[in-house]
């Protein structure tokens, strides 16, 4: 008679034979399935916890049902905007300071979500969800294609998994941005990749009104284009026959249209209040309670977050991270995940670095970086696969309370 552990690891050996022998694309789907169906059982257990546990900010309305639980924090904001817009007057503290308000939020995903609840007659609380589910799954197929196009079809299921399974996977299905962001820049590397301009800038101006941090995709392309003219010049080829004028144009006009469409809203939210710091002024007014009103200047944020809560001490950990990333970056495993998606992962977080603070919505910030999750030497031995698996599973429960029951992320 066998004995327990080897019951456990014959079960677990054909629990993986099987999942490896369905085709990619179901393995992908299962995979996604399995993820949304562990998030929604966290969900659903901290749920009925809301009345003693999570702040009255969180829902504005006095619907606190499952489905507006889900469209919580800033799910009201997107709510607001699918239905009002944007606000032409600024609103201000008893101080005299703008306050939080709508204008912090880019207008793709409320749109999307009003487009479909005037053609479907859905509610918001279901729309939003909905969209962000739709855009989780096409972003997980796109995750699995840019990680296994470079290294290999394993390394992209395991970033499938550490993504859709992961501590913040939840984000995947409630009323936030993230899914299609998400799915707009991992679509947008791919175009890198392949070299499909008109598809890149479609991808990257929309992607510039949905989130934030969407200029990393046009300096991405410009460092990518550079770093492939450099290599055909050191390579004694003609470079024009390798890398036609015409196609240097289309490289270059891609990015300005897309660095175009990364600025403009700050521009167009100055049009509207008619004031010049409008967007900034905005922005800055979520970091009163953390840091109190300071004036902003790039790459300070997490210098002034650190001496604030951890004093002189913590600069070193700062400091740490500002070398320790781009040393990881440039590891021969790392590096097998191919120029494009280094490129993109190096500007990325430098935006987050240089214009956020480090507080509770910097996890979900840094979601684009998934693709580094299929970096081979994190799974190469079994002892560190489970440890990050054990960590991705353990950490959601721990991430659905902190993050969502009791503050937003």
């Amino acid at each position: 008679m066998p004995s327990a552990p080897s019951s456990i690891a014959a079960g677990r050996r054909r629990a993986v034979d099987l999942v490896t022998s369905l085709p990619t694309w179901a393995t992908v789907v299962l995979v996604w399935v399995g993820g949304r169906v562990l998030s929604t059982l966290w969900l659903a257990l901290a749920y009925p916890l809301i009345g003693r546990s999570q702040p009255e900010n969180a829902i504005w309305t006095n619907d606190h049902g499952f489905l507006r639980f889900l469209t919580a924090w800033d799910g009201q904001y997107y709510e607001q905007i699918s239905l009002h817009g944007y606000p032409t007057t600024l609103p201000l503290d008893a101080a005299g300071h703008v306050a939080q308000n709508p204008w912090a939020f880019l207008p793709a995903f409320p749109f999307t979500i009003r487009f479909v609840t005037v053609w479907t007659g859905m509610t918001f609380e279901v729309a939003a969800p909905l969209i962000a589910l739709v855009a989780g799954i096409v972003a997980t197929f796109l995750l699995h294609r840019l990680v296994r196009e470079r290294a290999g079809d394993t390394a992209a299921l395991w970033a499938v998994f550490f993504f859709t399974c992961g501590p913040l996977s939840f984000l995947l299905q409630v009323g936030y941005a993230e899914s299609t962001f998400l799915a707009l820049t991992f679509g947008a590397l791919l175009a890198i990749e392949h070299r499909r301009y008109g598809l890149l800038t479609a991808l990257g101006v929309v992607a510039a009104f949905t989130r934030p941090g969407a200029l990393a995709i046009p300096l991405t392309l410009g460092i990518v284009a550079l770093v492939r003219w450099v290599r055909l010049r050191r390579a004694g080829d003609r470079v024009l026959d390798r890398f036609p004028l015409r196609e240097q144009l289309t490289v270059v006009l891609s990015g300005l249209v897309m660095v175009a469409a990364g600025v403009a809203w700050p521009v167009i939210a100055s049009h509207v209040t008619g004031r010049a710091d409008a967007y900034l002024a905005t922005e800055m007014s979520w970091w009163v309670n953390f840091i109190g009103r300071v004036d902003f200047v790039p790459l300070t944020p997490w210098f002034l977050t650190t001496l604030q809560w951890v004093g002189i001490g913590g600069i070193p950990i700062v400091i740490g991270l500002m070398v320790g990333y781009p040393i990881w970056l440039l590891r021969r495993s790392t590096r097998k995940l191919g120029l494009t998606t280094l490129v993109f992962s190096g500007g990325y977080a430098l935006y987050v670095f240089a214009v956020s603070l480090p507080m509770a919505s910097t996890p979900r910030l840094l979601m684009p970086l998934a693709p580094l999750m299929g970096s081979p030497e994190l799974v190469a031995k079994p002892w560190m696969r489970w440890t990050l698996v054990s960590c991705a599973l353990i950490g959601q429960p721990v991430l659905v309370a902190v993050l969502w029951l009791l503050g937003p992320p």
